[in-house]
């Protein structure tokens, strides 16, 4: 069978302030009266049946996703007793779905994407899920719009004409000067966090190279094997830990108007813009600026003679910030949570 795992324990701190520890990303309502979460949820589900579908996340959430997804009738969920990236939360799920499973098919989505064609989207990933079945482990790639330093690329190998590329490698959030090489090069894709594999290809690849990582989620049996044996996990990425070592990877092109929603940067590409490239949300005043985003949320904001900024106004922080320096507000929200 087809199995969802759906990862919502992120803060998204690069859309601070209007993300934080208290109101991550996932649960912010942006473009609709719907959560992040919920908009993948209803997004992914005619593909999978409904006791298929996971959602991991940090304990600290636990009441919220309850609520969330009672009214939509989810009830699996694992819940991280301490946040540790991606890998081993995907490789405890997949651990425990192949015991019931062994032929089970994973599908890994982010709870945060914006997705504009859901329907190319589920086809791309039908696809996925066949092809996944041969023992590869897929990874959707995006074809870049502009030189993105706050992604990160996948290198292909042009060989395959069935447009199913065998993957070259990962390459970490680029420099600029990189960033605009790639976006020259066909054989370089944004890599979209979304991954479809066999559980037990993932699995095999996991004890190849991850072992301790492997041994561990193995001897988690009930919830005292999980507090005991979770704090021993190294912090991994799916990507660092497997996709950059595994020969068994593979790249479909996604072209389903995907968006990594990251940054405010990301963000001023969805809204649609003023004569002077301004986006205005909220209750705002202005007067001969050009190119903002303006996000006012409880108060008036007013803005003159500016250029290229994104400003955003909540009630206990406010963000000024150069458009091309979004990528830097990780740095202030790690200064914030030292000085707490």
């Amino acid at each position: 069978m087809n199995y969802a795992i759906i990862l919502a324990g992120g803060i998204g701190s690069r859309f601070w302030p209007l993300s934080k520890d208290i109101q991550p990303k996932q649960f912010l309502r942006i473009f609709t009266k719907k959560t992040f979460l919920e908009e993948t949820i209803i997004r992914i589900r005619p593909l999978f049946k409904q006791e298929n579908i996971y959602i991991a996340t940090h304990q600290n959430y636990c009441q919220r996703i309850k609520k969330i997804c009672r009214q939509i009738k989810l009830k699996n969920f694992f819940f991280e007793p301490e946040a540790k990236n991606t890998l081993p939360c995907i490789a405890f799920l997949s651990y425990q779905i192949y015991q019931a499973d062994r032929e089970a098919v994973i599908a890994v989505f982010p709870s945060d994407h914006l997705i504009r064609n859901s329907s190319r989207f589920r086809k791309v990933i039908n696809k996925a899920m066949q092809i996944a079945k041969k023992g590869h482990i897929i990874t959707l790639g995006i074809k870049p719009k502009r030189p993105e330093t706050g992604y990160g690329y996948i290198k292909v190998d042009f060989k395959d004409d069935l447009k199913v590329f065998k993957v070259d490698r990962f390459i970490e959030k680029p420099s600029l000067l990189r960033a605009k090489r790639f976006i020259k090069d066909k054989r370089y894709y944004w890599n979209s966090g979304i991954f479809v594999f066999k559980a037990e290809t993932m699995l095999k690849e996991i004890k190849r190279y991850q072992n301790v990582l492997y041994k561990l989620i193995s001897r988690i049996k009930n919830k005292n094997d999980l507090k005991r044996f979770w704090q021993r996990l190294p912090a991994l990425s799916i990507d660092y830990g497997i996709m950059e070592k595994t020969k068994k990877a593979l790249l479909i092109v996604a072209n389903c108007g995907w968006l990594d929603l990251g940054s405010w940067q990301a963000l001023t590409e969805v809204f649609k813009k003023d004569k002077s490239g301004n986006i205005f949300k909220g209750d705002c005043l202005d007067k001969d600026s050009k190119n903002l985003f303006v996000w006012a949320d409880k108060r008036i904001v007013a803005t003159i003679g500016l250029n290229n900024l994104i400003v955003v106004d909540t009630d206990d922080a406010v963000l000024i910030c150069a458009k091309d320096k979004t990528q830097q507000i990780k740095e202030i929200v790690q200064r914030l949570n030292y000085l707490k």
